[in-house]
């Protein structure tokens, strides 16, 4: 506004006091809306928070954080099971070679025999023969005709028991070889999967658990932010109550100093007189003004940025905990199953393996009796050429059929201890080859799977804690997903308010640029207008109708040029820190 003389302040004032009185009616009423609002927000907020607290407590409560070092335990010992067998299942088919070399051995062990067993027989014919011919005089070597019988009979029967049990042996083992030759590169694939498998799950699960149990915390972390918002916000519209009475106060000032002007119209002292006060007073009202600008200026703040978090808040994530944990937890779930019938198929290699092995102890045992039997033969064949050479040796040329038999026994004695010490040297190696099977077989007895099976039960308890827990959560998630739609819908109503208020406070601002071009032409008009009131007179003047502390902060501010009262400090009882 332009103003051209002092008489135009009158008319200003008047229409400035209009503006206020219409923005008053507005503000009243909207301001009730907002106020309202947001103390339903409030209790949606509650809502929420309960739902939350409800779903923290029941993570706590099951133990979430002692379900993650369960699966880790499973890992490790899934982990070392499979280590175990995919270093047993390689040694295990080299065992079994040479097993099937062993016994093609024995084979050679039992052909030697039968060919030892057939010359024998020969030389009991032969001796037989002899007997005959020498007549009386080698009555002597019918002993050892029967000997040499009874050897043929018991070297051919010990054959045939060692080439049947030989022959059932290496057909059992060639059997599990073959069978452990096309299944345990499976095996190996299939544990060598898992093992990759396995560390997938864990770490999946690992990232779930630890999002299970921070999200819930989280989120109501973030409404109890919301929460202090809202209350602050319902702080902060309470003191539009103060605001209003400061703008009923300047309307009143408005009327005070037009209606003192008017009755200074009649006399140019009078003017004079009056319009030092009058300069003052306006300098109080802008003082005043601004202050109710700063203030309504900080709470619009606070509602827009509460209607902004407000606006964030949602309980997607936390909905989403449910879902997510659950088809981890079915992984894991599913990961367990496949462990466990890996280990029933171990087993099951395990028993067959076993089962072969039992049969290469009962060939051992074999192997050793025919070997004690063995020596026993090689003895008696020593002793009877012996015997023979000493019984020729008196016969002279008589005897020479009878000395090359002898010479016969011996060099059959000496094959047949080369035969002894052979089979000696297969039960040794039949032995040794037990006890590292043994020891092999040790990473697929049930003793070894006792960590694992302990493992799987304290894994299974945790995930079924772990999905008791995920259910609940999801079904909480649910409900805080309603109350937050339901905010976000009185939100968006809250902002048409919003947006009516910041119009009316508006006409603040024009007030004060009416009002403040006044005063400015009332400097120009009258340089030292502004020395000439008495500060105390104005005071009482205008103070008279003021109930609050802050407006007579800041009347004394504006009377003494000093800065306004911190904007803030208008929110009474507001004590809370909004973003």
């Amino acid at each position: 506004m332009s103003v051209g003389t002092t008489t135009d302040v009158v008319p200003t004032l008047e229409k400035a006091k209009g503006e206020l009185e219409a923005m008053a009616r507005i503000v009243e009423s909207e301001i009730g809306l907002v106020a309202r609002a947001f103390e339903g927000l409030a209790g949606h907020t509650d809502t929420i928070l309960d739902l939350a607290a409800a779903i923290v407590g029941r993570v706590e409560n099951e133990g979430v954080s002692s379900i993650l070092p369960k699966v880790q335990t499973l890992g490790a010992a899934a982990r070392r099971f499979i280590a175990e067998r995919l270093q047993a299942t390689t040694g295990i088919l080299e065992m079994v070679t040479t097993e099937v070399k062993l016994l093609g051995q024995l084979t050679g062990v039992a052909c030697s025999q039968e060919t030892i067993a057939l010359e024998i027989k020969a030389l009991s014919v032969l001796t037989n023969i002899e007997v005959v011919r020498l007549g009386t005089i080698g009555t002597g070597f019918q002993y050892l005709a029967r000997e040499l019988a009874d050897f043929s009979k018991s070297v051919a029967e010990d054959t045939r028991e060692l080439a049947g049990h030989t022959a059932v042996g290496r057909a059992a083992i060639e059997d599990a070889r073959r069978v452990l030759s096309a299944e345990l590169p499976r095996l190996r694939e299939e544990l060598a999967r898992i093992e990759v498998d396995l560390g997938n799950a864990l770490a999946t699960v690992d990232s779930s658990l630890a999002q299970l149990s921070r999200t819930p915390m989280q989120f109501r972390t973030g409404v109890e932010d919301i929460a202090r918002q809202i209350a602050g916000v319902v702080a902060a519209i309470q003191t539009h109550d103060i605001n209003r009475q400061m703008n009923e106060h300047v309307q009143e000032a408005f009327a005070l100093i037009s209606a003192r002007m008017r009755g200074a119209e009649d006399s140019e002292d009078g003017v004079a007189r009056e319009l030092p006060r009058a300069y003052a007073g306006l300098t109080i009202q802008i003082y005043q003004l601004r202050s109710i600008k700063g203030t309504v200026a900080n709470w619009t703040s606070q509602i827009r940025a509460c209607m902004s978090g407000i606006l964030k808040v949602s309980a997607g994530e936390v909905v989403g905990i449910g879902p997510a944990v659950l088809e981890q937890e079915q992984k894991v779930s599913s990961q367990l199953a496949r462990i466990e019938l890996l280990e029933r198929e171990s087993q099951g290699y395990s028993e067959r393996i076993q089962r072969t092995l039992g049969g290469l102890s009962n060939l051992m045992q074999l192997v050793s009796e025919l070997l004690k039997r063995s020596k026993s033969i090689r003895d008696r064949l020593r002793l009877l050429a012996f015997n023979a050479i000493i019984e020729t040796s008196h016969l002279g040329t008589q005897a020479d059929v009878i000395l090359a038999i002898s010479k016969s026994i011996k060099e059959i004695s000496a094959a047949w201890s080369q035969i002894t010490d052979q089979s000696g040297r297969a039960m040794q190696e039949i032995l040794n080859l037990v006890k590292q099977t043994n020891q092999v077989m040790e990473a697929f007895s049930q003793a070894r799977n006792e960590s694992l099976r302990e493992a799987q039960v304290q894994a299974r308890a945790g995930l079924d804690n772990l999905r008791t827990a995920a259910e609940f959560a999801g079904r909480q998630a649910q409900e805080m997903k309603a109350a937050t739609e339901k905010m976000q819908v009185k939100i968006a109503q809250v902002g048409k308010t919003g947006d009516l208020l910041d119009a009316c406070f508006g006409r603040v601002d024009a007030v004060l640029t009416e009002i403040e071009s006044v005063r400015l032409q009332l400097e120009i008009d009258q340089p030292d207008v502004k020395e000439q009131y008495d500060a105390a007179e104005v005071e009482q003047l205008f103070s008279a109708s003021y109930t609050t502390e802050l407006e007579r902060d800041v009347l004394r501010a504006a009377l003494r040029g000093g800065a306004l009262p911190v904007v803030q400090q208008m929110s009474a009882g507001n004590s809370v820190e909004l973003f």
